[in-house]
């Protein structure tokens, strides 16, 4: 057996940014940015709360009246000055020892500052502290030594107190403990919105159609567009999901056409080298290989008449719940294997879709010894000679030895590659493996593809550039393209279905006088 090998040339490791990817990436993880919200929020709130420091105020409205003097501008000059005056005094030494000294402490706990009522002769003496009652004792206190020290300073004034000072029950300052949690969790949202985007940014997986070509050892055989598998509101409801297979008349239009396509490369690789037992399988769990193997056997079928899909993957079996032969308790393949039953009791024909199956129906602990047996290579050698198609569905490379001993009787290998999934390094070293194996490796299909830049754009409904949605479905000149349906020269048009030059094409169907026919009328 020759060891064949793919040599990269010139590729180089690089990460593009995928905005839609890296949006759907924050999306798909908003539990943690809600988490990020929460922890943030709640130990900016604790933080806040521990460092707070309650301010309590209390107030002294005074009137002033300069003399005997009733002028109201004379009061309003005298209750500046006093006001700019009485500031002084409360703020300096003498006053705050005087006050520490009535109070009993070594020194003034708190603030005081005065100042006028603008367009008034009032004037607000205002004592601050951590404390209510400090606040008030202080304000009391440096009033009590108002007489003693005031008067000398400011002259022919007098002063009479229009609303006395009270103890406050409230402090004056608010801890923003509220307001400080909502923006440390609107940044710790960010901040893990951020750090998701960079670590999707960052993490080397295989995110388009170029990327196949720049870091896989490996030729893209199709790119297999995401395809919702609920379809109705009722559904959505029952939480209810149903295989995704060509035969089901709700599956989308593109993704149909996409297992044709697949098809259609697959028979050329198949008589390029004669092959015809086809192992499709992936790196990792979840990649789309089991719905990708089932769908090329139902395209297949459509076409050869003997097409045997085989479901190879005795460690997590999945094509009984894709095909609907759960509830069917019949032997299986691995009864097949450990020849407790027959080819003809084993083997489930199913006339609708015209397809030959071995199914395995329950977790086999063994699966390796079973696959490796003389049963197993007997097998695949009878259904090499009687049927013209044979599709393996494996276990995932990289989780499971299965894959490796079917890759040694199988003649070409599918691997699907899903978008963002596995890490480069990881394939390109599964790849080695197929490809020092005696199955030859056709090519990866990129599975559950979406759109990664906000100008992509997916149409598959007639119309579009090349047909069909697809860059090059149908050739140039086919259904929805430049000569197609419902385009310049499509259907019922200029040159359409019927009209002077026939069906949609310069020279097609009733060519000629196509306008007179009956078709053309219809």
């Amino acid at each position: 057996m020759d060891e064949k090998q793919t040599v990269a040339v010139g590729k180089k490791e690089r990460h593009d940014a995928h905005p839609v990817l890296l949006i759907r990436d924050v999306i798909r993880n908003f539990w943690a940015v809600v988490l990020a919200a929460i922890i943030f929020g709640s130990c900016g709130y604790l933080f806040k709360e521990m460092t707070y420091r309650p301010v309590y105020q209390t107030h002294m409205t005074l009137v002033v009246m300069q003399g005997g003097n009733s002028s109201v501008f004379s009061n309003r000059n005298a209750a500046n000055t006093l006001a700019g005056n009485l500031s002084k005094l409360l703020s300096g030494d003498v006053i705050r020892r005087a006050v520490a000294e009535d109070l009993g402490t070594g020194t003034m706990d708190g603030t005081l500052k005065a100042e006028t009522i603008s367009e008034t002769n009032l004037v607000v003496v205002t004592a601050q502290s951590g404390s209510p009652r400090m606040a008030f004792s202080i304000l009391q206190a440096a009033m009590n030594h108002y007489n003693d020290l005031g008067n000398r300073s400011l002259g022919n004034v007098s002063i009479s107190v229009l609303r006395p000072a009270t103890v406050p029950n409230y402090p004056s300052n608010s801890s923003g403990s509220r307001s400080f949690a909502k923006k440390a969790g609107i940044a710790g949202a960010a901040l893990m919105a951020i750090a998701i985007a960079v670590f999707a940014y960052l993490r080397d997986t295989v995110k388009s159609e170029r990327e196949v070509e720049e870091k896989l050892d490996t030729r893209l055989l199709t790119v297999v567009h995401h395809e919702n598998k609920i379809k109705t509101y009722k559904e959505i409801f029952k939480r209810k999901k149903r295989g995704l297979l060509i035969t089901n008349p709700t599956t989308g239009f593109l993704y149909v056409e996409t297992v044709k396509k697949l098809r259609a490369r697959v028979e050329y690789q198949m008589k390029r080298t004669g092959a015809k037992i086809i192992m499709v399988t992936s790196v990792t769990e979840n990649e789309g290989k089991s719905t990708i193997a089932t769908n090329l056997a139902l395209a297949m079928s459509r076409k050869y008449k003997n097409v045997l899909l085989v479901d190879g993957d005795l460690k997590k079996p999945a094509l009984n719940k894709l095909l609907g032969y759960q509830e069917d308790d019949a032997p299986d393949f691995p009864d097949l294997l450990r020849g407790e039953a027959t080819l003809g009791q084993a083997l489930v024909v199913d006339p609708k879709r015209h397809l030959s199956i071995l199914l395995c129906r329950s977790r086999e602990e063994n699966s390796l010894d079973l696959l490796k047996s003389e049963r197993m290579l007997q097998l695949m050698e009878a259904a090499r000679q009687q049927m013209d198609v044979v599709i393996i569905d494996t276990p995932p490379m990289g989780v499971s030895p299965d894959a490796e001993c079917i890759a040694e009787l199988a003649d070409a290998t599918i691997l699907v590659v899903r978008q963002d999934c596995a890490p480069v390094r990881v394939v390109n070293d599964m790849i080695d493996v197929i490809n020092a194996s005696h199955s030859e490796l056709m090519g990866c299909v990129l599975n559950n593809y979406r759109i990664t830049e906000f100008s992509d754009h997916v149409s598959y409904g007639f119309g579009g550039r090349y047909g069909y949605g697809l860059r090059y479905g149908y050739g140039r000149y086919g259904y929805g393209s430049k000569v197609g349906y419902g385009t310049k020269l499509g259907y019922g048009t200029k040159l359409g279905y019927g009209t002077k030059l026939g069906y949609g094409t310069k020279l097609g169907y009733g060519a000629g006088d196509g306008a007179k026919r009956e078709e053309g009328e219809a």
